[in-house]
């Protein structure tokens, strides 16, 4: 509901314990527009982000799969290393994920869904 039919509605309703100039004036208070994400929010979670590569350097690259080749004069060379995606994400969603809103819907079907896969997989145990 938006501020101003709060306001409205405050005014054109019956007055109890508190006047209605004490409601009014506790909205109006009240500052629209959710959470601002200033410029140091993001640097501090990009920073944690770098942070958490930096220290789990073994799980961000598959160190499994690195491509090796023999070069000029038999030097062994790195040619490949993949990076392990999944990870970098959990990690930047770990550090980003508080400046969203959570969406009730999406959340309701997404413990839904995970109910679901729940009772599949004991249904194959």
């Amino acid at each position: 509901m938006k501020k101003e039919l709060v306001l409205q509605s405050v005014q054109n309703s019956v007055s109890s314990i508190f006047s209605k100039e004490d409601v009014i004036n506790l909205i109006n208070s009240v500052e629209g527009g959710g959470r601002k994400i200033t410029p140091e929010d993001i640097e501090r979670a990009i920073d944690k982000t770098i942070s958490w590569i930096e220290n789990n350097e073994r799980e961000v690259l598959d160190l499994d799969s690195a491509e090796f080749e023999l070069s000029y004069n038999n030097h062994l060379e790195c040619v490949g290393v993949p990076i392990n995606t999944r990870e970098i994400r959990e990690a930047l969603e770990n550090n980003f994920m508080d400046f969203g809103e959570v969406d009730e819907v999406q959340q309701d079907a997404d413990e839904k869904e995970l109910e679901e896969i729940k009772r599949i997989e004991e249904d194959f145990s």
